[in-house]
């Protein structure tokens, strides 16, 4: 969530007191705090951003009422008024201007000074920044492993709708869907993007469309219904499913169930053989690797194995914790009770192993993938 008024108010050190906001006035969003006693400061103003003053720039509260209309125009959500400077408590006319205009007010003590307000809403900023970059990590990492169910890309969709709260499906170009089915219009909607056969994003009646595959061979689109965040998280998320769902098609059920039953085999068959190889206590520099099969979908990560059997280096373990902590080297390094950069390094070993740009998602899906189906994820 963005950070609001309610947010800074909880705040308790800063002491903070509400003079007046309504309903609407407490949900806008903050982009930032500023502090000026210009007569007129919009010019460096954001819409988004708050402002704080202590008044010096009124001759008279006349002068405050087209201070404040001009704060609406430049779209500040809400007025600290620093008391005790030039003059105690908050002068009636602004709260009456803020109050006709919409615009919170809140009244700053005189021993809060305005850069602690302005470290807060920060701090509150950083906090939400980083939330909504671990929600993209572990929703990747949900619908990734969902991609691996027998039911495939429809335990993706259904993941991507439970992750966003809102309802998905992805829209074949013979009418059929995966998920949700999307009023009539919206239907239509996605089938027209089909057949036009161009990439494209839209938005009709709050629903959100994507197409999926190829430019030249688009396979479906994508349909999320209202309710979503619409944020960079989310559209991570979106992009993530859309490759997904681009490499996979959109299948009828039976086929995915009997694609599903034959990777399983194979999946089994490759965790035995690694398992049964790992017993070996002391790897072999002797031992010659043993061909690969592109076939398996685990080949990616036996470069790793044999570069671990030679070296003892356990890129195959820090790979995994890395992944199991949410792509963060740092928490990956406490973990393994390492320095964080001798965890950095063995990554970049291991990407020039697997010829792999791990900073991508899709690369460390892939990865993650192959992990789970030797039991090392």
């Amino acid at each position: 969530m963005p950070v609001t008024l309610d947010a800074v108010l909880a705040r308790r050190e800063l002491q903070l007191r509400l003079i007046w906001a309504d309903d609407s006035a407490r949900a806008r969003a903050w982009g930032w705090v500023h502090s000026s006693d210009l007569a007129d400061p919009t010019p460096f103003l954001s819409p988004g951003d708050a402002l704080l003053t202590t008044g010096t720039q009124w001759a008279s509260d006349d002068d405050i009422a087209p201070w404040v209309a001009r704060l609406a125009e430049a779209g500040v959500p809400a007025v600290g008024f620093g008391t005790e400077v030039i003059r105690d408590g908050t002068p009636d006319a602004l709260a009456e201007a803020c109050a006709a205009h919409g615009i919170a007010l809140l009244e700053v003590p005189y021993r809060t000074p305005f850069i602690a307000v302005a470290r807060a809403v920060a701090d509150l900023d950083a906090e939400e920044r980083y939330a909504r970059v671990r929600w993209t990590l572990e929703t990747q990492r949900a619908i990734a492993v969902a991609a691996l169910r027998p039911t495939g890309l429809a335990a993706v969709v259904a993941e991507l709708a439970r992750r966003i709260g809102a309802e998905a499906g992805i829209v074949g170009a013979n009418g059929d869907v995966l998920g949700t089915t999307p009023p009539a219009a919206v239907l239509d909607e996605a089938l027209g993007m089909l057949r036009a056969g161009r990439r494209a994003a839209r938005a009709v009646d709050d629903w959100s469309l994507q197409t999926v595959g190829a430019a030249t061979a688009l396979t479906g689109v994508l349909a999320i219904g209202p309710g979503s965040p619409h944020d960079d998280a989310e559209r991570a998320v979106v992009t993530s499913v859309v490759a997904l769902a681009g490499l996979a098609g959109v299948a009828d059920t039976d086929a995915l169930v009997a694609e599903a039953a034959e990777t399983a085999g194979r999946l089994a068959a490759l965790r035995s053989a690694v398992q049964a190889a790992l017993v070996a206590s002391e790897p072999s520099p002797a031992l010659a690797p043993a061909p690969r099969d592109p076939d398996d979908p685990a080949a990616l990560v036996q470069p790793l194995l044999e570069h671990d059997a030679l070296t003892g280096d356990d890129l195959i373990g820090t790979l995994g914790t890395w992944l199991r902590c949410d792509a963060v080297a740092e928490a990956a390094a406490l973990r393994l009770g390492i320095h964080r950069h001798t965890v950095r390094a063995r990554l970049r070993r291991a990407a020039e192993l697997l010829e792999r740009d791990l900073d991508a998602f899709p690369a460390r899906a892939e990865v993650w993938t192959a992990l789970q189906a030797i039991g090392r994820a």
